[in-house]
């Protein structure tokens, strides 16, 4: 669910620049190796302004003008698909050529972890990469990276790289395995963009004017755009929200004060995590912890500015000097630390504490480098930490919206703006885990898929994995959050006519979030993708799944769909996994096939049917030509 990638605001800043006149430059997809687009290419960059602009691939050709800012846009014709070359954009200004193109259809891949875990991390990996070799297959990734506004360009260098023994252990697993099943069916070069972070929320893909259709999201839009701006102001209003909630969890205490210091317990060693401090409480522990310490300054030191770097943290940091918020800031691949404007600091003794959050694995300030203050060229050490545990009800404080993975924008910005009307053939989509109980996910996920049409196209296919079982598995009905959140993807897609489903409730790990049989996971895809994006028919899209329930007596008749072949119960002579819902609450149900209908038996007071309805659920019932299983659902027994 979560990986460890997270990255600063303060570090980041709008990276979107003025068009330059000259020369003319291609945006930041269009590099040697690529796949180019088979179908109308749109071709963008950047020229003079009002300069003519001439796009040439082979007998291909375009052109176009740009505007007064100097953007440009053409579309070049249909090519065919393995068409090799040089792609050769020019204007009166210069030349722009991009080499050992390919063309085909091309596939944007995101999400969170179990998108961005590669290759090494998938079954018989080892024997997957070493028989890799395909030039016709290509990827590019994109960095993780985080904007406070829509970029432009992407903030570190983008290549393509073409799959084998040297490329693909790099790769996005569910990705790549998604391309070469999808290139065994199309018989196409195919190209891959992946861009994607662990942990990440939906609602850091999402950009502004998505989010301002949440009034939940108001305040924190508002506050992202002061980001934006003034970091420092910024930061000391996430502190005070913080101060607002810690009050709400019932706890009268104020240790951004650390008015009890001395009864803290003295940090065993600031080298190293917390989980290494041999304090039982924290030797698993996931969640916040209070340090703080005091530093005497001369009055000289104190009249002016200063940094203050706190080393490493992991994962997130709340910072206070003196008992005023200083920031707030995410991540733990780089130094943490702030600015310290003039007059933060006092002559005598300051107070700096700190609320540390670690979010999974290793948590605490730590490391090689010392915490410190620079004043003037003139470093003053951060020594004599201690530390404060805190209730179950403080293990999370409130996220920033600039946060990379439970922010707003933040990634659609740094990641996806970037790629402007990029032509892509379809988009894999592989998140949910981070919001698991988010009642909005639904309408999160239709605002997404429909961002992504106003970007790329307003037929843009978009298959989506249904979350993979995981946790304990239930002896009885149990209410999953898990369940509610594979309902909702269920159900955007349902509502979406260009949107696809792939399941991977079946092909999970109970004891790990990011299971390793991508495999099977890309070849559903792949056939998903191969009905919708590329109308194939005979195919069973999805694996059975529901259409109707209708009431006989004392038993329902469920009627499935998609099937390619007959309704089969793995190892029993029934279907398991069924629930039917009353007054009195869920109970497992018996179950029969007749058919391509299931009997529930024992039903008259049944107001709704669950099936599959677990974070970890064993079911049974599959497409017996296609061994696709019957997707979870829920649904209401009309009277």
């Amino acid at each position: 669910m979560r990986h460890i990638h997270y990255l600063s605001v303060l570090s980041l800043a709008f990276t979107a620049t003025a068009a330059s006149a000259t020369p003319v430059k291609l945006d930041d997809l269009f590099q040697d190796h690529m796949v180019l687009p088979r179908h109308q290419a749109i071709i963008t960059g950047t020229a003079g302004a009002g300069e003519a602009i001439t796009a040439t691939f082979n007998t291909a050709i375009a052109t176009a003008q740009a505007d007064a800012h100097g953007r440009f846009r053409l579309t070049l014709p249909d090519i065919a698909a393995g068409q090799t070359g040089t792609l050769s954009v020019t204007s009166s200004s210069g030349r722009q050529d991009v080499s050992d193109a390919i063309t085909g259809d091309v596939f944007l891949c995101s999400g969170q972890s179990n998108m961005q875990v590669p290759v090494t991390r998938s079954l018989n990996y080892d024997n997957v990469i070493a028989n890799s070799a395909n030039d016709t297959i290509r990827n590019a990734h994109i960095a993780a990276r985080t904007g406070l506004a829509p970029g432009d360009h992407f903030q570190a260098p983008v290549s393509w790289k073409k799959a084998g023994p040297t490329t693909t252990a790099d790769f996005s697993a569910t990705c790549y395995y998604f391309a070469a099943a999808l290139q065994e069916r199309v018989h196409v070069p195919i190209g891959m963009v992946h861009s994607s972070l662990g942990g990440s929320n939906i609602t850091a893909w999402l950009d502004e004017a998505s989010l301002a259709r949440f009034p939940k999201y108001g305040e924190d839009l508002s506050l992202l755009k002061i980001a934006a701006n003034d970091p420092h102001a910024a930061g000391a209003a996430m502190g005070k929200r913080f101060e607002t909630w810690w009050a709400s969890t019932g706890d009268k205490t104020m240790p951004w004060l650390a008015t009890d210091f001395a009864k803290w317990p003295k940090v065993p060693d600031l080298t190293l995590n917390w989980e290494r401090w041999n304090v039982p409480e924290l030797a698993a522990y996931d969640g916040d912890v209070w340090y703080a310490t005091h530093v005497s300054l001369t009055a000289a030191q104190a009249k002016q500015a200063a940094e203050l770097n706190l080393g490493h943290v992991d994962d997130i940091d709340y910072t206070w000097v003196n008992g005023k918020p200083q920031g707030y800031t995410a991540g733990n691949d780089h130094p943490h630390g702030y600015v310290l404007p003039a007059g933060t600091l006092k002559a005598g003794d300051n107070l700096i504490a700190v609320n540390v959050i670690d979010l999974w694995s290793m948590g605490g300030m730590y490391g090689d480098t010392p915490p410190a203050l620079k004043i003037a060229g003139e470093t003053v050490p951060l020594t004599d930490w201690r530390y404060r545990l805190v209730s179950a009800a403080q293990t999370y404080p409130p996220r920033a919206p600039w946060d990379a993975t439970g922010g707003l924008s933040i990634l659609h910005n740094a990641m996806i703006a970037p790629m402007g009307p990029f032509s892509f053939t379809g988009v894999v989509w592989y998140q949910g885990e981070t919001n698991v109980g988010d009642p909005n996910y639904q309408a999160l996920l239709t605002a997404l898929m429909t961002q992504w049409r106003g970007q790329f196209g307003a037929t843009l296919p978009i298959a989506v994995v249904q979350l993979a079982n995981n946790g304990p598995r239930p002896t009885k009905p149990v209410d999953s959050a898990w369940a509610r959140l594979r309902e909702a993807q269920r159900l955007a897609v349902l509502a979406d006519p260009h949107a696809t489903l792939a399941t991977a409730v079946d092909i999970g790990e109970w004891s790990d979030v990011h299971p390793a049989n991508k495999n099977e996971l890309g070849k559903r895809l792949a056939r998903a993708m191969a009905v919708k994006a590329y109308g194939m028919t005979g195919l069973s899209e999805s694996g059975p799944q529901i259409a109707a329930i209708t009431r006989d007596g004392d038993t329902l008749v469920l009627r499935f769909t998609g099937l390619e072949g007959g309704l089969v119960a793995y190892s029993s002579r029934h279907p398991i996994g069924f629930e039917v819902c009353g007054a009195d609450g869920c109970q497992f149900a018996e179950a029969d096939i007749k058919g391509q209908d299931i009997i529930l038996h024992d039903a008259a007071m049944a107001t709704k049917v669950r099936f599959c309805w677990a974070d970890s659920p064993t079911c049974n019932l599959y497409d017996d030509k296609t061994g696709l299983p019957a997707l979870p659902f829920e649904m209401s027994v009309t009277p």
